[in-house]
Formats: C-alpha cells, structure tokens, sequence
C-alpha cells in the first residue's frame, strides 16, 4: 500500500494514508501500521587501561563519547573505576574488566571496539567485531583490523610513517566565573600532569630554579605534583608556589593561567592534550619542542623550546601584556 502523496496543498488520487503540506513542503501521514520504526543507533565500545579521567587515555574515551552523540557508548575500564570517572561518563554504560574477550564484547552488543593503548596481553582476538587499537604510546602492532596513531610523531616511531593520524578532539575546559587576566600584574604559569613520578622527575627543580631567578615575581601553580616534590619545588620557585590536588575539574585553571609550561628531559609527549586545553582557555603553552607538540603549536600561538635559554625567553616575551594578550 502506497500513502497518498500531496504538493502544494494539493492532494493527488489515492485513499491511502493522510497527507498535507505546510508552506509547500510535503508532509506524508503513514497509518499506525506503516510508521517505520527509528533507525538502530551504533553501539560502541570503547576500552580504557585505568579507570582514572585525570590523565591518560580515559579523556580521550570522553571526547569520543561526546563527538559521537548519534551513538550508544559503552566504556570498559580494566581497573576499579574512582567515583570522579563514573560522574564524568554517567551518560555511559561502564564495565570493569580483567580482560578484552569476545564474549565480553558479544555481551555488550557492541557493533565497534575501541582499544586505548591496551596491550596485546589484556585482550583476545577476534572480538567478533571491526576492533581499532587507538595508538596513545609507543607499543608493538596486535591483531587489531585498524590501526589509529595520536600524532604523526608516534606512527614514524612505530614504523609506520604513513599510518592513520586521528588527532584527540579536546573540550573547552571548564570556567572559573572570576578569570580576568587583564586585571593582574602578576603572571600566572602553570604545570597539569598526573601524579606519576615519570611525569615529574627530580631534574625540575634545577630547571624551575633557573627560570625563578631569571624571570622573577611569576606564580607557579602546580595540579598533579607529588607530595614528596611540593617542597622542593617550592623552594626552587623562592616559595612562589601554589599546588592542587589533580581531579577532572582542575582544569578550570586553565582560564587563569597566563601559560601552561611543561618540559619533561626524560620523556617525549606523543600527544599533548592538555596544551591543546590550554589553547582552548587562551593559555598559551611553552612546550618541549619535542613529540606530537611540534604538530599542534604552530607560531604566533605559543612556544616550542629546545633548551632552557628558549624557555626563560619565552617567558621574557610574555612579560610583555601585549605580547602575551596577543598570542593568546
């Protein structure tokens, strides 16, 4: 049975179905019997080491939860989920899994798999489903049906110069409702990591000494600094410090910073997103001219640094309002 279509306002011959128009779009009214049901949403399943959203490759699971708003996603985590990431993807299904197997997947329904950086020894193929292995770090191949890279930076490192490059897609960054940067006549740099150790290594105190003394009266605040380096941080800054605990909403700080500055001698970021939040927030980065920074930071925007003579002229630059209302 054909529904009785109308142009115009005009109806054409035929009983079946009801049929009007408004201003001269066609509008088709199928009997309760002929309405066709909603398409199927795709169900997709994304896989996270940690259970933790401060840092690592849950974030990015987020970003792919809410640049794909047309789909059904399902995130399972392979350690205990904290309570911060439950609030952060309540719109969700979470899992807790030791292991990736198909059965586990065959449960969810999902139609796709997203791996994060999971290795070979935590997952069995075949899943049973398309399974994309989302490339965070340096790691050997697996038997994933498509391989993503987080930056041109990493796939040469993996020998795979012309592999696939899918970029995290990052939020704006929650505000604080009292940011107002013009108004302060003191500069405000920031440093957001996690709280590993790898990530804060000892040489930082020389490092914040040098640019303390040369470039005096900055504030340093510090999210994510292990308790056993806070003091001698603080004194290598001559007690200009401010430290935060890190959580998912410290990124608010963002909007206050007047840069976000990060050198790590000891490790290569294959993809810096929280510089990419920076920018976002107006906060310009002054970054390692290293890894997958190199690939986002184009010039006029911040600052890439090969040693410490660029970093203290950076921040010799910013001291400048205009320069630094400018680039931001």
């Amino acid at each position: 049975m054909t529904p009785t279509v109308c142009h115009n306002g005009e109806k054409s011959g035929g009983l079946i179905g009801d049929v009007s128009s408004r201003n001269g779009d066609v509008m088709i009214h199928r009997p309760p019997d002929q309405v066709e049901s909603p398409p199927e949403r795709l169900r997709l399943l994304q896989v996270c080491n940690v259970g933790e959203i401060t840092g690592g490759t849950a974030a990015c699971a987020w970003s792919i939860t809410r640049s794909l708003p047309m789909c059904e996603h399902h995130i399972a985590f392979l350690s205990k989920i904290s309570d911060e990431t439950r609030t952060a993807f309540a719109h969700c299904r979470l899992y807790e899994w030791s292991h990736v197997t198909g059965a586990a997947v065959a449960d969810c329904n999902a139609d796709v798999v997203i791996l994060h950086n999971t290795p070979a020894s935590r997952w069995n193929a075949p899943l049973g489903v398309p399974t994309i292995r989302y490339v965070h770090s340096l790691s050997p191949p697996g038997d994933e049906d498509v391989r993503w890279y987080c930056s041109h930076w990493l796939a040469a490192q993996c020998g795979e110069s012309r592999g696939t490059v899918v970029w995290q897609g990052v939020p704006r960054p929650l505000r604080l409702n009292d940011v107002d940067r013009e108004q302060r006549t003191q500069l405000i740099i920031g440093r957001l990591c996690t709280p590993q150790l790898r990530k804060w290594p000892r040489t930082l105190t020389g490092f914040y000494r040098r640019l303390s003394d040369d470039v005096p009266d900055i504030m340093w605040e510090f999210v994510g600094c292990p308790a056993s380096l806070q003091s001698e941080l603080h004194a290598a800054c001559r007690g200009r410090t401010r430290f935060f605990a890190p959580c998912w909403k410290q990124r608010r700080h963002l909007w206050n910073w007047d840069a976000l500055l990060y050198h790590n001698p000891t490790l290569t970021e294959s993809f810096g997103r929280t510089a990419a939040e920076a920018m976002r927030a107006g906060c310009l980065p002054i970054v390692d001219a290293r890894g997958g920074f190199n690939e986002q930071i184009v010039e006029g925007t911040g600052f890439l640094c090969r040693d410490l003579d660029e970093f203290t002229a950076a921040l010799h630059t910013i001291v400048d309002p205009y320069e630094c209302q400018c680039r931001s």
